[in-house]
């Protein structure tokens, strides 16, 4: 079994509020990648000697996406064989149609 899925959250609840932890942290090693290569094509440009500095940043960046994107991946899975993710897709879908969240006021 994988160890990663071995430490998911028992309750659907718990699953869910970590898949949308997972997902916010997914967005911010985005991020921090697209600085990191930013900076590195800035700096190859300007033929700086930081270079090897933010190759190094480049390849953290990177890793923290395989990570926050493995932990999203599981958490999914997870949710998905339980029938959890069918679950709250049908919620959510239920709590957009309502009335009261078209007007956007909830009235």
């Amino acid at each position: 079994m994988n160890a990663r899925i071995a430490a998911l959250p028992e309750t659907q609840a718990e699953r869910v509020q970590a898949m949308i932890a997972a997902a916010s942290d997914y967005a911010r090693a985005r991020e921090a990648f697209d600085a990191a290569s930013k900076e590195l094509e800035h700096s190859r440009r300007q033929d700086s000697s930081t270079a090897g500095q933010l190759l190094e940043e480049l390849d953290d960046a990177a890793d923290a996406i395989g990570m926050t994107q493995a932990r999203v991946a599981d958490l999914v899975a997870s949710l998905a064989t339980d029938g959890s993710l069918e679950t709250l897709s049908r919620l959510l879908t239920a709590e957009t149609a309502s009335p009261r969240n078209r007007l956007g006021n909830g009235v």
